[in-house]
């Protein structure tokens, strides 16, 4: 439940990106937030059934840009650190049902810029 709670506090963060541009929170934060949102969408695809969500790749190229486009500057290491959280919500023992609810909220402005698979 850990991980449900840290992403629905990190995700709306990037999401908010797509409305509007927003003071820069720390590079920590930054990393944090675009791993989650990649993490998050992964999880959506991969154990919730979601079959129309791009490919793993197109979904983190889909993520940077959500960052370029709040003047962040994506790190070379979001990719292992999203990795981890994914590792993570996979072992979280909250009910996946909860789980993919949970992130299709949350979600919803981000994948609806995502290119259909």
């Amino acid at each position: 439940m850990r991980h449900v709670v840290l992403l629905s506090l990190t995700l709306p963060l990037l999401l908010s990106a797509c409305q509007q541009r927003a003071p820069q929170p720390a590079t920590e934060a930054q990393r944090q937030q675009v791993a989650s949102v990649i993490a998050g969408t992964r999880y959506l695809k991969q154990q919730c059934g979601y079959r129309d969500l791009p490919a793993d790749g197109q979904i983190e190229q889909a993520a940077y840009r959500a960052a370029r486009e709040r003047g962040w500057t994506p790190s070379a290491d979001i990719a292992p650190y999203s990795e981890q959280l994914y590792q993570r919500l996979l072992r979280d023992t909250t009910p996946p049902a909860s789980q993919c609810a949970e992130f299709s909220e949350l979600l919803k402005p981000f994948i609806a810029t995502l290119p259909k698979a």
